[in-house]
């Protein structure tokens, strides 16, 4: 057998072999990457939606914590009943309604917003229709409640408080020291999870569906699946597949299933704390079509090809074998070097004139070898130089196409030499920034109509994704052929141009800055001891812009408030000392003479060396925020009616004196009831009675020292907090001073209603060491200035 029948039959084999291993490979890669893809896409979309559903019902819990931290709502809870009148009474059930009112209205799927006490009655509600009504939640779901856990529940169709429509019940515990008082719930409708469900476009059959814990379904595009996962009318494995899944232990997975008769993949993804799972799935059967449409389109092209190859093979062997095997063994001698050797071929033909042509051919490329090396060598040295690289561009059709790129050109955008290949022949443009392509092209076409040079600054995308800044320079030359290049040398301008960029974005913020804020903003040479300040300084504070000598003149300028200058000199030292950053709050004075709140930020400039040698900082005009904060915990520590401080603050700030400044002095409790009081707010009026207590509040005022603590802790009862007693002869004064104070009458329409009060007083430390052992022993002594007829005042001491 010779060698051309023995090439055929190896080429044949050769040929039939790799395709058919290739085409196996093919289709099993092309089935497993099919599968997955799949896979990944049902399980995105699941996530997606779960991620969407998860969101929600945490935005909802953080809105109910945000109620729940009211305080009207905590006192609300802890005192339903209000002790006040009615009117007020309905005043606070109100504003409560109105704040769940307003949540209500600012959501499309909030049905209603509850308040519950912590027996499970409704006692504020946005819709008033539910107030009163319990068995909103289970017993099992108010236990969570009681045990600081949020509750979401599963789908309800309940009379109250959704009307038999399908709901889920949000609720969030409210305690008040470490006890429960009740929840705020959220009622919400289908709506959010309808939406989820439809602004989903998956795949051209993908399925959505929405179920809460048991499996009943919210929200789903499923013809099938609408409303329980175990109420499937058609034939259908879901349920029984569904049922093996351990949700406790695998919140997310891929489940196939059989429904209607077809085969379907999903995914499922549980909410973590709720319950609720998002299920997504896709018919196997649209993508096994195209699949294998495809596969049989491969295969078929693969025979072809080898039809093709075995035929080209055997007219190859047949017609150009010796030839190209002579002419093959030249091009091996000048591989290896040797140029001398010729093609010899003699007979009047295409080999003929090949023969002919390729020996002029290495008779010049023999002459001009030496001259190109010698070139090329030039050209390498040239172009190793450059800070940056070469490269030239075949341009066809007014694209640019990468023809060749120099080893720097290559290393800034990231290849290797052996990967020139990856890019070679791509469009240019193809690499830039996409930002960037609309403009290098105006820019370059622009240049090309008046000369055959460019300059063009663009960003180019490299290999790992990184993006740089390219300064490209280039000009146009047509070969003797006609073909057109583009020969440029592009230089890496990237630290220059992120150095401009930041440059000129920051100088457009601090444009945009002053012109739109009140803000103050100053810069003060350390060194030159001088301040300037931007020109609304000048317009809100009627002083120069420049302040020099600021170590000397602060001391003496009236522009800060007093008390403040220390605070502000020492802000400033601080900064002379090192500190980076410092901040403070003092008062200014302004144009027309009155002193605002403004707060100070300032941070130092350090020079190459590492000292201080600038700051730079902000005037910020904080009046409002401030006289609103001081107005709030006014209210906060205050007692409504009389404006004295209120229970709460008024044992804080007891026991807060004892445990600290108070400790080692001696001090009184007075506790005051007032006689009589009912009889006056009974048949006189809640307004007189109102009246009684802000007297008694006013005169309690001008007894007592400001330095004393004066609260009311209940209707009719005061407590006053004597500090720094010089001697018991003082408190015998004061107590005969407040029972006289306390004597009052009070006329009806048939009677005359007198007013007085029961003092009892325990001293510190001597009666108590506490706040809590004072009250009681005072208390005590109330009791006893009652038994003794009322209108005097006992001390604890006297207590046999």
């Amino acid at each position: 057998m010779n060698i051309r029948r023995r090439f055929i039959i190896f080429s044949i084999i050769l040929g039939i072999v790799p395709v058919i291993i290739s085409t196996s490979i093919c289709i099993a890669k092309f089935n497993a990457k099919n599968k997955e893809l799949i896979e990944e896409n049902v399980i995105a979309s699941a996530h997606d939606q779960a991620m969407h559903l998860e969101y929600f019902f945490n935005q909802n819990i953080s809105d109910l914590k945000i109620i729940a931290g009211i305080p009207l709502v905590k006192d609300f809870l802890i005192d339903p009943n209000n002790k006040a009148d009615k009117k007020n009474k309905q005043d606070i059930t109100e504003e409560v309604n109105d704040i769940l009112n307003n949540r209500k209205n600012q959501q499309f799927y909030l049905n209603t917003g509850i308040l519950i006490n912590n027996t499970g009655v409704v006692i504020g509600s946005s819709d008033q229709e539910n107030i009163g009504k319990i068995k909103i939640l289970s017993k099992a779901e108010l236990q969570k409640l009681e045990h600081n856990e949020v509750v979401v529940t599963n789908i309800v169709e309940k009379e109250y408080p959704n009307k038999k429509t399908k709901s889920v019940v949000i609720a969030s515990p409210i305690f008040f020291e470490n006890e429960y008082i009740g929840a705020v719930a959220n009622v919400i409708n289908m709506s959010y999870f309808e939406k989820i469900v439809n602004d989903v476009n998956f795949f051209e059959d993908g399925k959505i569906v929405i179920m809460d814990g048991n499996g009943v379904v919210a929200s789903s595009n499923s013809e099938n699946l609408t409303e329980s996962i175990d109420k499937i009318t058609i034939p259908n494995n879901l349920y029984e597949q569904w049922d093996k899944i351990d949700f406790d232990n695998n919140h997310n997975g891929v489940i196939e299933y059989t429904i209607g008769g077809i085969e379907k993949i999903g995914h499922y993804s549980r909410i973590n704390d709720t319950g609720w799972i998002v299920l997504s799935s896709v018919n196997w059967e649209k993508f096994n079509t195209p699949r294998d449409k495809n596969i049989f389109t491969i295969v078929i092209l693969l025979i072809f090809i080898l039809i093709i190859t075995i035929i080209s093979y055997t007219f190859i062997i047949n017609h150009f074998s010796k030839p190209i095997y002579e002419l093959l063994k030249v091009i091996r001698k000048i591989k290896q070097g040797d140029y001398r050797d010729r093609f010899i071929y003699n007979k009047d033909n295409e080999f003929g004139e090949i023969a002919k042509a390729f020996n002029d051919l290495m008779d010049n490329i023999e002459k001009n070898k030496q001259y190109i090396e010698t070139k090329n060598r030039d050209l390498q040295s040239i172009t190793s130089n450059i800070p940056g690289g070469v490269h030239r561009c075949k341009i066809k059709g007014g694209e640019f196409y990468f023809d060749f790129l120099s080893s720097g050109y290559l290393n800034m955008l990231g290849y290797e030499k052996h990967e020139f290949r990856e890019i070679f022949n791509k469009k240019i443009i193809d690499l830039f920034y996409e930002n960037d392509r609309e403009r290098v092209i105006s820019e370059t076409k622009e240049q090309l109509s008046k000369s055959n040079k460019y300059n063009v600054e663009y960003r180019i995308k490299r290999k790992d994704g990184s993006i740089i800044w390219l300064l490209d320079n280039g000009q146009i030359i047509k070969n003797k052929d006609g073909k057109v290049f583009s020969y440029n040398v592009a230089i890496n301008i990237t630290e220059s141009k992120i150095i401009q960029e930041e440059l000129k974005h920051s100088e457009e913020r601090y444009r945009i800055i002053m012109s739109q804020t009140e803000d103050i903003i100053f810069e003060w040479d350390i060194i030159k001891d001088t301040i300037n300040f931007s020109e609304n300084w000048k317009k809100k504070f009627n002083s120069l812009q420049v302040m020099e000598e600021v170590s000397k003149k602060i001391y003496e300028t009236n522009i800060i408030y007093k008390e403040d200058i220390k605070s502000f000199g020492k802000l400033l030292n601080n900064i002379i000392n090192g500190n980076t950053y410092e901040e403070t709050e003092i008062r200014l004075r302004k144009t027309e003479g009155d002193y605002i709140w403004c707060k100070i930020r300032i941070t130092a400039m350090f020079d190459e060396k590492g000292n201080i040698f600038k700051a730079v900082g902000a005037i910020i005009d904080i009046n409002k925020e401030k006289i609103k904060g001081e107005d709030l915990l006014f209210k906060a520590q205050r007692d409504s009616l009389t404006e004295l401080f209120n229970k709460g603050n008024t044992q804080n700030m007891i026991e807060e004196y004892i445990e600290n400044e108070g400790i080692n002095s001696n001090s009184a409790l007075f506790v005051i009831d007032i006689d009589n009081f009912k009889a006056v707010n009974d048949n006189l009026g809640h307004l007189a009675g109102d009246a009684v207590l802000r007297s008694i509040s006013s005169m309690l005022a001008e007894v007592f020292s400001e330095d004393s603590i004066i609260g009311r802790i209940g209707g009719d009862e005061f407590v006053v907090f004597l500090k720094k007693i010089s001697s018991e002869e003082l408190l015998y004064k004061k107590a005969d001073e407040l029972v006289k104070g306390l004597r009052s009458n009070f006329t009806g329409e048939t009677k005359e209603y007198k007013v007085s009060g029961s003092i009892g007083i325990a001293k510190y430390p001597e009666h108590g060491e506490s706040f809590k052992e004072l009250f009681e022993n005072a208390d005590k002594a109330v009791y006893l200035a009652k038994k003794k007829g009322k209108d005097n005042y006992c001390f604890y001491k006297d207590i046999k």
